[in-house]
């Protein structure tokens, strides 16, 4: 296995974090979470420990096992700096044996604790999900959604996880899998509410980034094929991708649609995984990316409505009665008027609150039109920057253009008239000299033909001798 594998850094943790090695390597990494001791330093960083080189002995399941973490070659440069090959080989007494602990591994690796998930991220160019980091789940009574679109959600997907629905998909020959759109504005908690999905149903969570430029057909079939086991495989920004006609919007991406319907569809196996793919352009999706049997349920997150408000309200003060929280929704829809606010920025205003009383957060509602109407001044201006910038840019073209017009019509011009004018004068024996000079006095740039040798006629006459 060389370190460009997605065993060879599974088991090189396992082992590190088994006790089984001697030797290390030392690094440094973010440490875990210290909010339970309050502690002032939250991104303290401590030393991390990774398996070093040398041959390390391992008991499993009753036998013995040895894995050679080595280098090869010699140093080579890379566009990262220096670098070695570096393998890990495991020797037991057959593969069985070998096979069985890596299959041991994978499990505990792929385990989620209660409250946490594992977040994973597709590593394109060697082909293998990434191990991101392992973060704590928000409790999904945390996550603000109109009740009847969290309640029909959830329930569809703890309607997908029980055995009778998993023996139903496989009687009908139905590939064992569910898919959601969510779709809508920025910031009404699309994230949030995978997380907390991740969390509740204890499933990691995996990135795919479609629009990478390194993603083919293979790869994101791969990609499918190899994710960790119980996941969430989360399809970013699939609107990025393709026009209504399917055109690139792209180009450089090797990634065709119909690879990205094959995925979806299952080819290569995804048993028991759920997909979901986010969008804040719903309208702009291919109809054939988002029928039924690739998308089965759509989500709709859109701005904070009344419900929201309340539930919001309650949910940062507790203590709070339902009275407050219905004045808190009347005079926050009164400062609003016509304007919408987003789930994220109603937070926002709650952190900035987070001092004042539940009454003081009522009076101080008209802070949040001002914060919005602060945000969209700004992106005015900035688009209006940015429109001068383009209009100053294109000026500038056409402004160089004309002057290059305007100096190839010069060098036209003057390559057209000649630069020195020459008057050719016969002198012969029948003209007076008088004439000569005035016409030389006349022209300053009169050119003189050279006279012939002695003994010769001007040209035109006959030679001596009057022989022709």
């Amino acid at each position: 296995m060389h370190s460009g594998s997605e065993v060879y850094s599974l088991l090189c943790d396992f082992i590190a974090k088994s006790g089984a090695a001697s030797s290390y390597k030392l690094d440094i990494a973010n440490a875990k979470s210290c909010c339970k001791s309050r502690c002032t330093k939250v991104t303290a960083r401590e030393a991390s420990l990774a398996l070093g080189l040398g041959c390390v002995t391992i008991e499993h399941d009753g036998t013995t096992l040895y894995a050679l973490h080595q280098t090869l070659g010699d140093p080579v440069g890379t566009g990262c700096g220096v670098d070695m090959m570096v393998t890990l080989v495991l020797y037991a007494s057959s593969a069985d044996v070998i096979k069985s602990f890596v299959n041991f591994a994978l499990e505990k690796a792929d385990q989620t604790k209660a409250n946490t998930f594992t977040v994973y991220r597709w590593h394109c160019k060697y082909s293998y999900w990434q191990r991101d980091q392992t973060a704590v789940a928000r409790p999904i009574e945390s996550v603000v959604l109109p009740r009847a679109t969290k309640e029909r959600l959830c329930g569809d997907i703890e309607e997908f996880e029980e055995e009778e629905t998993q023996a139903w998909y496989e009687s009908h020959g139905i590939p064992y899998k569910r898919s959601f759109l969510f779709y809508g504005v920025p910031g009404a908690g699309k994230t949030s509410l995978i997380q907390a999905l991740a969390g509740k149903h204890g499933r990691n969570v995996c990135y795919l980034s479609p629009t990478h430029p390194e993603m083919t057909d293979d790869s994101i079939k791969s990609a499918v094929q190899k994710a960790p086991s119980r996941s969430i495989i989360i399809l970013e920004d699939v609107d990025a991708l393709f026009t209504k006609d399917r055109e690139k919007k792209i180009q450089q991406s090797p990634l065709t649609f119909s690879g990205l319907l094959n995925a979806l569809d299952g080819v290569g196996g995804s048993e028991g995984q759920i997909f979901i793919l986010t969008t804040n352009l719903r309208d702009e999706l291919d109809p054939a990316l988002v029928r039924n049997g690739r998308v089965d349920l759509h989500v709709s997150f859109g701005y904070a409505e009344a419900e929201q408000m309340r539930q919001l309200y309650k949910q940062f003060y507790p203590a709070a009665t339902d009275e407050q929280a219905g004045a808190f929704e009347t005079a926050l829809s009164a400062s609003l008027g016509a304007e919408k606010v987003s789930m994220a920025a109603l937070q926002h205003f709650f952190i900035l609150q987070r001092k004042a009383s539940a009454d003081e957060a009522i009076g101080n509602v008209h802070l949040v039109i001002e914060e919005v109407e602060r945000r969209q001044s700004d992106e005015a201006a900035k688009k209006a920057t940015a429109e001068e910038k383009a209009k100053e840019e294109k000026a500038k073209e056409e402004g160089s253009g004309k002057e290059q017009a305007v100096e190839e019509a010069a060098e036209d011009a003057e390559e057209a008239v000649p630069s020195e004018v020459n008057v050719h004068v016969h002198l012969h024996g029948a003209t007076k000299s008088g004439v000569a000079c005035k016409g030389k006095k006349k022209n300053e740039k009169v050119k003189k033909e050279e006279m012939p040798p002695p003994g010769m006629p001007p040209p035109g006459m006959p030679p001596p001798g009057g022989m022709a």
